[in-house]
């Protein structure tokens, strides 16, 4: 381990690793709320609890039709600006309750055996469940049940009824009997089954169980020198918030956010900060985007990889930023003006399919994966993805990789990042790239940050959440050489 992942480790390892069990655990931002917040929130009126269910219940329904949930509590929230003061809250409910859904569902169909749901009950019933055994949830269960009865149909409400006396005398722990390891570590850890038998395979039972089992890591920031006269320095407006910083080593303007990113909201919207977290971050300063380079950005909305690149060129160069998104490039041009990029021109087009006929010094290459490095902030893909997910991502990556080939210089460069840590997304695919195009060699990237690569490919850099308090990466960076 580095100097750098020693330093992030001793800051968050006591908050970040809980024990496993089947037991609920609460995730989410509620997690770092003060003890004095708490107190605060139990002199709120009963409305404010019913409406974070609300909004927390519609959002649930969204995400079952496939939205994130971020995305979810957003939409939810703007059709109705009654529940925009309660999004924080909402969120935590929605990420607790999709990140265990796996042990919520098997307790709902327990308990109603012979039940058939539609889909805005079952998020209901979702969602009373995690909320009621969560921990610190005992005194709280009449506001809970208050808060469930107030959001739900009529005609719902016996049977909830019922279910409120059945989960407080459930026993959790008898869901493990008779279980094989992988399925009783899946249960524990929340986590499909496949999942866990591939992390075994990748790290060994003992470190997968700990990266299973990791359930939230830091928050990072970077100061916007694009908003900040040049500088990647802390701005002194900040005053006393200064204080609930901590400074990433090797990485300038980088920090840690200890409690709510809420405190800095005005500074986020001056776009003097970039919320991204760090390994997205060192994945592209691996690429080392330069001033007056041209630069093509392959899958770039929404924007937080274009904005770093324009940061590392000091705004000199062009940047060609393509997404096949109308409305993720819609997001994408608001949050490169937020962050003050003036050379980058968005295109709206298949990165597969591309009729661009430039030359350009680098290219960066996100394409869509797995996200098996982000199911903390994302755990509604793990419940949605397969083996064969796997296989079908991997094609797609290398159909990115191949159309890059023609549109890199003599001495051009191309950065292959992903959020997934499954071998077939990372290895396999740059392997694949280098014994098609022997045109190309890997080159040595953020050696002191995170993990060699695997099958031989040691050039490259993988980053674990709970080795180095990080997203899951991946990170390559292939050299034409002459």
């Amino acid at each position: 381990m580095t100097p750098g992942n020693t330093l992030l480790r001793g800051l968050h390892e006591t908050e970040t690793t809980r024990p496993v069990g089947v037991g609920m655990h609460h995730v989410g931002p509620a997690d770092n709320l003060q003890e004095s917040k708490r107190a605060g929130k139990l002199r709120r009126p009963d409305s404010y609890f019913s409406d974070q269910f609300r909004l927390a219940h519609q959002a649930l329904v969204l995400v079952s039709r496939g939205a994130s949930e971020r995305d979810a509590v957003q939409r939810a929230a703007a059709s109705d600006p009654r529940l925009t003061n309660v999004k924080r809250e909402a969120l935590a409910l929605v990420l607790g309750t999709t990140s265990e859904q796996d042990v919520i569902d098997i307790l709902v169909r327990n308990a109603h055996p012979q039940e058939k749901m539609g889909m805005s009950a079952r998020c209901l019933f979702r969602l009373t469940t995690y909320a009621m055994l969560r921990p610190g949830a005992r005194g709280q269960m009449r506001r809970i049940e208050h808060s469930v009865r107030a959001i739900a149909p009529s005609d719902l409400i016996p049977r909830l009824e019922f279910f409120f006396g059945t989960l407080s005398a459930l026993n959790t722990t008898g869901l493990l009997s008779g279980l094989r390891d992988s399925e009783r570590v899946a249960l524990q850890t929340h986590h499909p089954a496949w999942w866990v038998n591939y992390c075994f395979r990748l790290l060994g039972r003992g470190d997968a169980v700990t990266f299973l089992s990791t359930r939230s890591r830091p928050r990072y920031f970077r100061v916007n020198p694009l908003k900040n006269r040049g500088r990647t320095t802390l701005p002194k407006e900040l005053g006393s918030l200064a204080e609930r910083l901590t400074k990433v080593p090797s990485a300038q303007g980088v920090y840690i956010v200890s409690g709510s990113p809420s405190a800095f909201a005005g500074f986020f919207s001056s776009g003097s900060f970039q919320m991204q977290d760090l390994a997205s971050y060192l994945a592209i300063e691996a690429g080392s985007p330069r001033p007056e380079e041209n630069v093509l950005d392959l899958c770039a909305a929404p924007g937080a990889k274009t904005a770093a690149i324009a940061q590392l060129m000091k705004n000199r160069g062009t940047i060609v930023s393509v997404d096949y998104s109308p409305a993720r490039m819609k997001s994408w041009r608001r949050e490169v003006q937020r962050l003050g990029v003036k050379i980058a021109d968005p295109v709206i087009s298949d990165a597969s399919h591309l009729g661009l006929h430039d030359s350009f010094d680098l290219a960066v290459i996100d394409p869509p994966c797995t996200g098996t490095g982000v199911f903390d902030r994302n755990p509604r893909m793990k419940w949605h993805l397969s083996p064969e997910s796997v296989g079908r991502y991997s094609v797609l990556q290398r159909r990115f990789l191949e159309s890059a080939v023609s549109l890199v210089g003599e001495e051009g460069r191309i950065l292959y990042c992903t959020c997934s840590l499954t071998v077939e997304e990372n290895e396999h695919v740059v392997a694949s790239f280098l014994k098609s195009h022997p045109e190309f060699e890997t080159r040595p990237v953020l050696e002191q940050y995170g993990s060699p690569g695997l099958m031989g490919l040691v050039d490259c850099r993988r980053f674990y959440p709970h080795r180095d308090w990080t997203a899951g990466y991946f990170i390559a960076r292939l050299q034409r050489t002459n």
